[in-house]
């Protein structure tokens, strides 16, 4: 009777032991807990990243008593003109203040300018003559000089009211003639309208007309004669 107790007992144990191996042989491994770390310290920049980005501006500092640097002034070079401005002409309604010491004429712009001590004094609009293009070569080609002469002489009733007469030909201008066997013309003047035409006004301006003088208004003339002495130079330009 006791030792088929003690062999029940027996089995009963390694029955249980051998369910106890099977169980821990099948069931799945447990997952291993979080260990905690210690933070680790950071690790120190490259060259590379030391390196300031091309963005970034180093400011020094300012010392605190002194004050801030003072704006540097704008560029002024940018401001500056490639051209002179032309001198501003006093008011065509007036007449010219004092008298002229050299007159200017450019035959392009159709302009008659007065000038002393080199500051203009009054500007004209002016009509030429009939073939306007090039220079004064012979009698008769209809066109006005270019160069410098002078204010030889005057009339005071001529043809086209008052006339200032040009010093044309110069040396230089019968020697060229003179080659081409031919006459080098003159009576160049600057002169206003003809005779009872006074009220065409600077309506003539509309056309070259002359036979190569210089023609303004009798209004004008009359101003240019009592501002341009005898003697005085005048240029002639293209």
């Amino acid at each position: 009777m006791k030792l088929r107790t003690v062999l029940l007992i027996t089995l009963t144990l390694t029955a249980i032991n051998g369910g106890i191996l099977i169980y821990r042989y099948l069931r799945p491994p447990s997952t291993p807990p979080a260990i905690a770390t210690a933070p680790t310290s950071p690790t120190p920049p490259t060259p590379a990243e030391r390196a300031p980005s091309a963005t970034t501006v180093p400011q020094s500092p300012q010392p605190p008593d002194q004050p801030p640097p003072a704006k540097t002034p704008p560029d002024r070079v940018a401001t500056l003109e490639t051209k002179p401005r032309p001198p501003k002409l006093p008011d065509h309604s007036l007449p010219p203040v004092g008298v002229a010491d050299w007159i200017l004429v450019e035959k392009k712009a159709r302009r008659l300018t007065l000038f002393r001590n080199s500051k203009p004094l009054k500007s004209y609009d002016i009509a030429l003559g009939r073939q306007p293009e090039g220079p004064k070569r012979f009698q008769g080609d209809n066109k006005t000089p270019e160069g410098r002469y002078r204010i030889d002489s005057r009339k005071k009733n001529s043809d086209y009211y008052r006339a200032l007469h040009i010093s044309y030909p110069g040396p230089g201008d019968t020697a060229y003639a003179t080659k081409q066997q031919r006459s080098a013309g003159g009576d160049i003047m600057i002169h206003g309208l003809p005779k009872g035409m006074d009220s065409l006004g600077r309506l003539h301006l509309l056309r070259d007309w002359t036979a190569g003088c210089i023609a303004v208004t009798n209004t004008e003339i009359e101003e240019l004669w009592h501002a341009i002495p005898n003697g005085t130079p005048i240029e002639i330009r293209p």
